[in-house]
Formats: structure tokens, sequence, C-alpha cells
């Protein structure tokens, strides 16, 4: 009480001064907002600064010329006048929201928070200012800040269905399933029952991969309205997940009935077309992820190449995807190198030196975040671009058009050899890779996951030493298969947890790789090392949808599930392989034969 009193004393001259430098100023601010109002924002600008060379310390005419000169573009100015006008009136939650806005314009992403915070102090419950502050929190990248304070303001504003949705959307994004199922789930018990509601809930269950149960919340929504191609599509995804492709294949073809140009379909016919082989049609397909809602912030292609001659001509391979699929793209480089005057290829910096060696007449520029906005600037001029997932566009149009290479990755000889001396010293027995988790909550992990002691009737196969391939946190399950059944598998975490190129000297050093899929699958293949894959009933489209072989890798063998989410036939399988292969080393006297070469 005494404080509040305190500070009410001293604020008290400092606000009658304030009043009375306003009152003195209002008559010429009136005609400054007049030609604000009018839109006429460069008199406006004017007609302030003729106030402001009177009152410098005027809050409301350094907040109007602020204001106008946003809305002429003039950002860095209007961060000055803005600035200004919270210095003079730091009470005015409105005046720090505007700063917040100039300085977002102008890139200052760091003080736009800070500004905008401040208006959230001043005015906690205002909804818009609250709102802004998740833009320029999304804006910096940051989506788990965004997320609180948007959940902030879905509870200042529970009647607003749109937050909800919002909301749930964001948390879907992030991989927070069940957090987002129980959105939708509330959605439904406070909205009831309606196209939204269900379309909301479909989705929720098909990330928690509750696929049946996004089918009949699908179905139920196009008994509302039929002509949602959004509903279609992700329908047709949750069928394609149960393995009903022909069924998918039919939502997809209503969603293009109702909307012949949406991207969602188009895509996922072309990954379909992919599976099955039908290369050409699916690559058309596969080419409008660049029109998804979700890819709408992806990189233009400057220039992009039409696969014209590349002769005198300077090519940049833009990156675009994951790992495993810029090993599997890869592929293609070696074309463009041969073709182009000068190569200039992005990748992930855990791919550099590999890709170096590997393909020596490029130019590799690494690139850690898919997520930029910034154009690739090598020097010197660039005559096209294309981005790595385009290239099989154009250069793998029919099963024909895959080579079948013996590997086209190039591992550091010395670093192998190291491997092999490591193996060695293991004693006798094939040396096998093993890999037991793939994908992210995006990816589909819950279809390419298993336990180690699910693999036990591989893992007790006599003969065999296991070598760990698998990257994260393995620490506990190696132990624990240790402890539990006397099984060792051998950690190197220095060539796992550093850098792909290691990871790649110890893969080729070895005698087999066998692995659900990720990217050591590629890795291993790209090296022409055997791999075995064990390969869900309905895989990634890079495994197509039948088959025992793959044409990216002719080194990789599939072994596929043929009910979803029953793994045991696979293991079966890969265990009489793996004991043949045994028999086989043993009859040749040695083992470790495979890698003898590089």
């Amino acid at each position: 009480m005494l404080r509040n009193l305190l500070l009410l004393l001293v604020r008290a001259p400092i606000e009658a001064l304030r009043s009375r430098r306003e009152r003195q100023v209002s008559p010429a601010l009136e005609s400054a907002l007049a030609r604000f109002e009018e839109k006429k924002y460069a008199d406006a600008v004017e007609a302030c600064r003729a106030v402001i060379a009177q009152a410098p310390r005027s809050a409301r005419a350094h907040r109007l010329c602020g204001r106008a000169l946003l809305a002429l573009d003039r950002h860095d100015e209007a961060v000055l006048h803005l600035r200004s006008a919270v210095a003079a009136d730091p009470g005015l939650a409105e005046t720090h929201a505007e700063l917040a806005a100039a300085l977002l314009k102008t890139g200052d992403l760091a003080d736009a928070e800070g500004s905008c915070r401040q208006a959230v102090v001043l005015r906690p419950g205002e909804l818009a200012v609250r709102l802004f502050l998740v833009e320029i929190l999304e804006a910096a990248n940051r989506p788990g800040d965004a997320l609180a304070e948007l959940s902030v303001a879905q509870e200042l504003a529970p009647e607003r269905y749109d937050l909800l949705v919002r909301l749930f959307r964001e948390i879907s994004r992030l991989g927070m399933h069940a957090e987002a199922l129980h959105i939708a789930e509330r959605a439904m018990l406070d909205n009831g029952e309606s196209l939204e509601t269900l379309y909301l809930l479909a989705t929720a269950r098909y990330g928690s991969a509750d696929m049946q149960g996004a089918v009949d919340a699908c179905r139920k929504a196009l008994t509302y309205r039929e002509d949602r191609p959004d509903i279609h599509v992700t329908l047709g995804s949750s069928l394609f997940a149960l393995g009903k492709t022909d069924e998918a294949v039919a939502a997809y073809q209503r969603a293009l009935a109702v909307d012949p140009d949406f991207a969602d379909a188009q895509f996922h016919m072309g990954l379909i077309h992919l599976m099955r082989g039908d290369y050409r049609e699916g690559w058309q397909g596969f080419e409008q992820r660049f029109r998804r809602a979700r890819n709408k912030n992806m990189r233009p292609c400057l220039a992009g190449w039409n696969g014209a001659s590349l002769q005198g001509r300077t090519l940049l391979v833009m990156r675009e995807q994951g790992l495993g699929d810029e090993i599997m793209f890869s592929s293609c480089y070696q074309q463009v190198v041969d073709d182009a005057r000068r190569c200039v290829i992005e990748c992930d910096p855990r791919l550099q030196q590999l890709f170096v060696r590997s393909f020596p007449e490029a130019t590799f520029y690494p690139l850690t975040d898919l997520h930029t906005t910034a154009q690739t600037d090598p020097g010197g001029e660039i005559d096209a671009r294309v981005y790595a997932g385009s290239l099989p566009y154009y250069l793998r149009r029919s099963a024909g058009d895959f080579p079948a290479h013996q590997g086209y990755l190039t591992p550091d000889p010395e670093r192998v050899a190291y491997w092999r001396t490591h193996l060695r010293a293991l004693g006798s027995g094939l040396k096998v890779g093993i890999s037991w988790r793939g994908g992210t909550v995006f990816t589909h992990r819950e279809r390419r996951t298993l336990s180690l002691p699910a693999l036990l009737p591989l893992l007790t196969v006599p003969g065999v030493r296991w070598v760990n391939l698998q990257y994260g946190k393995r620490a506990d399950d190696i132990a624990q298969l240790k402890n539990s059944c006397g099984i060792d598998i051998v950690d190197w975490p220095e060539a796992i947890d550093v850098n792909y190129d290691e990871t790649a000297a110890l893969v080729s050093a070895l005698d087999l790789v066998i692995s659900v899929c990720t990217s050591i699958v590629h890795l291993t293949g790209a090296l022409g090392k055997p791999v075995w894959v064990m390969t869900a009933l309905v895989p990634e489209w890079r495994y197509g949808l039948s088959g025992s072989s793959m044409p990216w890798y002719p080194a990789a063998r599939l072994f596929r599930q043929t009910e979803q989410g029953v793994w045991d036939p696979v293991i079966s399988g890969i265990e009489q392989a793996l004991q043949q292969y045994v028999s086989a080393a043993t009859a040749e006297g040695a083992y470790n034969h495979p890698a003898a070469t590089i």
C-alpha cells in the first residue's frame, strides 16, 4: 500500500507534464490524424514531424508518425519514431505492439518479441496482442514458445473455435499426437458432432496411428458434405496405411473429382505410382510437394532447371529433405556433375566429407537449416537451380533409368582399414550391423520400430558378432539385452554420433547390415554393401509395395510384412537367411569376406 502511494506521488507530476504537453499539440495533431485517416500517409508524416519540431517529446505525434511510416513500408524510420513514443509514454500497450510490428518488418525478431511482451504485460487479457506474440515467435522458429502463447490465447477466448483448430494444428505439427487427440475429443464434446469436429477427430486419429478410427471419422464427416477434397485425402491416406491401396486410390480420385488441382491428392497419388513402379506419373505427382500447404515456406527454386542441356552452365542442387533421402537422391549427382560446366550441391554437413570424396568434381555447400529462406550464394553466376528431390523427375523416368551400381559413395579407405582392425579384434564370426528403430513422430515411427527382445531369434544365431548402427538413445536397450540375455551388441559411439563419414567407414568394414527402414539402409545401399531391410506392410514410398528388391540399391534385400504390425514372419525369414549366410561364410573358411574390398 505504502509502495503504491509513493509511486503515485512520484508519477503524478510526470503524468501532469505529459498531459499538458499533449494538450498543447492536440490541434496540430488533428490535421495529421485527418491525413492519416484519408490514407495520405506521406502528408501525415510531414504534419507529424512539424508537430514534433515544436514538441519533441510528444508521444502521440511520434506514434502517429510511426504508424504512417509503417503504412509507407519505411520500417526503419517507423522504429525510430515508435521508440520515441514508447520513451515518452511507456504505459501505452498499443505503442509497444506497433513498435513490435515495425521491428518484425525490419527482421529484428528479438526486439520485436521484447516490445510485444511489454504490450502483453500492460494488456495481459488482450487477445490480439497475444496472437501477435505468437506470430513473432513462429517467425523466430520457436514453435514450443509459440505454442505456449497460443494456449494462453485459446484460454482467453474459449468460444473461438478457430483458435482451438489453430492450437490443434500447432500441437500436431510438433508431433504431440496424444495431446492433439485430446483437443479433438474435447472439441467434439464441447461443440457437438459436425463436419468440422469429425474432420478434426479424423486428423487426430491419423496422427495417433489409429487408422481405422480415422477412416470411420472421415466417412462420417463426408455424410455431411462430400465436396471436401481434404477429407477425401485423409481418408485415402488412412486406408493406404491399412494396406487398402485400391480403396485409397479411389479416395484420392474422389478428391480430384471435386478439385482437379488439389495438390495433396496429386502428391499422394504420385507416391502410389512411384511405389508401383510407374515412375513417369509418379514423379509428376511428387513435384506437387511444392504446392502443399505444409511446404508453403520452402525457398523458391529460382531459374529452375527444366532438364535442358547443362553444357557450359552452372547448376545449383538445393537440399530439401532428410539424411536418407539426400543419400538416395545423390545417386543422380554424378549425371549432372558430368553434364554441367560446374555443379554446386547443398548438403547436410554430416555428409559433406563423404560427398566431397565421392563426387570430387562437384562443389559442396553445407546447409544446416532446411527451413532457411536464404538462397545459397556460392560465388559466381548460377544458371539454373533444382531441388535434389526433383532430379529423378528428369533422370529416373523408368525402371531402366536406375543404374545397376555397386555403390556410388566412397568411404575413407584408411578409416575402413581402422574399423576392420577393430572388428577382427572381436574374434571369429560374421560382423553384422543392426539398427532397430527408425523414423520420427512425423514419419510413422510406429511402423518401423522394434524392440531388441523382439529380435532375439536373429540375435541368437550362432557365428555372428553384432555391431550397433542405431543412432540416438540406445545405451539402455543394449545394456538390458546383455543383462537379460547375455547378448553383446558392440557400440562405438564415435562411429555413429559424430559424422556420417565415420559411419560409412564402419559400414564398409562389416559383412552385412540388418535394419528397419531408416537412413542406415540408404547409406549401406549407396556404399554397395549388402543390407537386409525389415519392411512394414506399408512402408515409406522408397521401398515400393511389393518384391524383395528396390531400384535405388541393388545390394538391398527386403523382407516384407504380410500383415500390418506382425513382425514374427519377417524376423523368422531373416533368421533363416542369416543362418544360410553364416553357413556359406563357414564353408569358405573365412569371415568378413564381403568386406574384403572397398
